[in-house]
């Protein structure tokens, strides 16, 4: 079955962070989107515009000293809506992450315009990034 031009927006997404292609996230990150990510840590909480989004994904790569790594196993789609499930395995200040996460993306006229992250273990997140 051929994915829908959404999942084909998100794979690309998640090939441009991937190689940290800024110039592709541009373009599919609306300008005034929005990225929540759940939790009580550093990285958590409502990330709101491009900018901001594209300064906490520079964050995670800092806080990691660049050892973070994203896996998209993934896309369901329907309509506007694209769930990708990716694992995520990165090592900080001593501590080990790996587990599957879903980002559920709201799309329109061609760009995120909403990315919502749910961690599989939202306890074992905290730890990690606090």
């Amino acid at each position: 079955m051929a994915e829908q031009p959404n999942q084909l927006l998100v794979r690309r997404g998640f090939e441009a962070f991937t190689t940290g292609d800024i110039d592709t996230l541009v373009e599919i990150i609306a300008d005034d989107a929005v990225q929540i990510m759940p939790g009580n840590n550093v990285i958590a909480g409502e990330h709101k515009g491009r900018d901001a989004i594209l300064a906490m994904y520079g964050r995670l790569f800092e806080e990691t000293a660049g050892t973070l790594k994203v896996v998209l196993e993934a896309t369901y789609a329907a309509g506007n809506n694209v769930v990708a499930i990716y694992r995520g395995t990165a090592t900080r200040n001593g501590r080990t992450l790996d587990q599957r996460n879903a980002l559920v993306f709201e799309i329109e006229r061609g760009q995120a315009v909403r990315l919502t992250d749910l961690p599989e273990d939202l306890d074992a997140a905290n730890s990690f990034w606090s």
